[in-house]
């Protein structure tokens, strides 16, 4: 069954509006968001990311740890809209790097340094210097989108209980085995 078959077979009236309060089963979402991974090579955070959906739930998707049975509908449709090709293609357009910039400011000591960021992004240290140091006009989508997901992820790393004492690179490294 695809995504889209599980999709539509939903108990919610199929004339209504899908909202917020709309639910869907998550395990055909959970194969699309690992076959998007596959394909493109990108991590399911960033895909998420790409998606428009919250990156909790692209996390919760990806984890074995935390399996949820459903997602909301609009969470789905997010992810239905990628596919492999276009989120490559899309990935390599330039676009405003201040997004991806202010990702990781708001980050204050625990933003990873320029050769960390670097080498998880797999970009260059002038892109990465230039990204964190707010010179940079524009970078690539995946780039963009990287940093954001990358910058969720220690925020979220930073939540989890006895955090407070990881440097700026124990919870880089926490992202990076995410």
């Amino acid at each position: 069954m695809s995504p889209q078959d599980s999709f539509l077979n939903t108990d919610d009236d199929q004339d209504e509006d899908v909202t917020w309060t709309h639910w869907v089963s998550a395990e055909p979402f959970r194969a699309w968001l690992g076959h998007l991974t596959a394909a493109t090579g990108l991590e399911p955070l960033t895909i998420g990311v790409a998606a428009g959906i919250p990156t909790r739930v692209a996390r919760s998707l990806a984890t074995s740890a935390t399996r949820p049975r459903r997602i909301r509908a609009i969470d789905a449709i997010g992810l239905l809209a990628l596919n492999p090709n276009n989120l490559a293609a899309n990935g390599k357009m330039l676009c405003d790097a201040r997004p991806a910039h202010l990702s990781l400011v708001e980050l204050h000591s625990h933003c990873p340094n320029a050769t960390m960021l670097s080498r998880r992004l797999n970009i260059g240290v002038d892109v990465a210097r230039g990204i964190l140091d707010g010179w940079l006009d524009v970078c690539q989508q995946s780039t963009a989108w990287g940093c954001i997901a990358l910058a969720s992820q220690i925020t979220y790393d930073q939540s989890k209980p006895g955090a407070s004492t990881h440097t700026a690179t124990d919870l880089f490294d926490l992202a990076e085995a995410a």
